[in-house]
């Protein structure tokens, strides 16, 4: 075989093994496409559409609510004071009854000390008692301030709750000389306790009669206070008699 010879095979051979590449690749490629479009058309037809219409009406509806939800809320927070303003008037509307009850405590604190000072109450049965009221005039104080909201009002307040905080048992006093403590016997100790709830009695009824309302809650009282009423009547209906004697 001559080289001429050689030189024609090899360039057949490089020609056959180029156009097979070729059609090869053509198959691959055209193989791909038909691929490709097959899962474009699945993909396309998986995934639901969403008309433009829908999506407008979806936003529109959106923001026609989000009003709503705040007017909501604004009346949901005026629903809630409305409910804790009535709650407070509830309370409060009634204070100058409580605090004729709270008179009426006191003056039961009285007897028990009595009984205490005679033997038909321990020390301990007193002091217990005594806890109570003192728990029941610091709720009193925070009632009465809602609603009648004064600094003075609050030291009277705390005056009359202190004069209650010394009635505890066992009072002490010191000896003016000797500056020795001493403790008072039952007789002794029932003065101060008398005195002392006395004075807190009188904050009281001077609280009570500063809304113009009357102190009156024992029957005694209730009936002094009645004739006394009946006594500013006559003195007044006195007044003007003279007054019309001296212009006649």
């Amino acid at each position: 075989m001559d080289i001429l010879t050689v030189v024609i095979v090899v360039v057949a051979v490089l020609i056959g093994t180029i156009v097979s590449a070729w059609i090869t690749s053509n198959m691959l490629s055209t193989h791909m496409e038909e691929m490709y479009s097959l899962l474009r058309t699945q993909a396309f037809s998986a995934k639901p559409e969403v008309k433009p219409e829908k999506r407008t009406e979806a936003i529109a509806e959106k923001i026609h609510q989000e009003p709503q939800k705040q007017e909501t809320i604004k009346a949901s927070d005026e629903e809630i004071i409305k409910k804790l303003r009535e709650m407070i008037d509830q309370k409060v509307k009634n204070v100058i009854e409580e605090a004729k009850k709270k008179k009426e405590r006191l003056l039961m604190l009285l007897d028990v000390a009595r009984g205490y000072t005679l033997g038909y109450i321990s020390e301990d049965e007193y002091n217990a008692f005594l806890m109570k009221v003192l728990s029941e005039l610091e709720e009193f104080k925070r009632l009465w301030l809602a609603r009648f909201p004064s600094v003075s009002e609050k030291e009277k307040l705390n005056t009359m709750i202190n004069y209650i905080a010394k009635t505890k048992l066992p009072i002490e006093v010191r000896a003016k000389n000797t500056k020795e403590v001493i403790r008072l016997s039952p007789e002794e100790a029932l003065i101060k306790i008398t005195s002392s709830i006395n004075n807190a009695i009188s904050i009281l009824d001077e609280l009570i009669k500063s809304k113009g309302e009357n102190p009156a809650v024992t029957p005694l009282e209730i009936k002094l206070s009645k004739e006394v009423e009946k006594l500013k009547k006559k003195v007044e209906q006195l007044e003007r008699q003279l007054e019309e004697f001296s212009m006649s």
